[in-house]
């Protein structure tokens, strides 16, 4: 079993996301910063230090 966290983020944001997600296929907001996470965490792990600072948002 999974066990989870929660991060808490601003409700505006939140609700912003949630309405721009409809009729996406994503079946919650939740799920889509998930992908967002898994899809650049191997970037923000990386030891390539201009793909790091491309992930932090450093360089272009």
């Amino acid at each position: 079993m999974v066990e989870y966290v929660n991060i808490p983020i601003p409700r505006p944001l939140y609700e912003r996301l949630t309405k721009a997600l409809e009729g996406s296929g994503y079946r919650s907001t939740t799920e889509y910063i998930i992908f967002l996470i898994r899809k650049n965490l191997p970037d923000l792990e990386s030891k390539d230090e201009e793909r790091r600072l491309r992930a932090l948002g450093y360089i272009p």
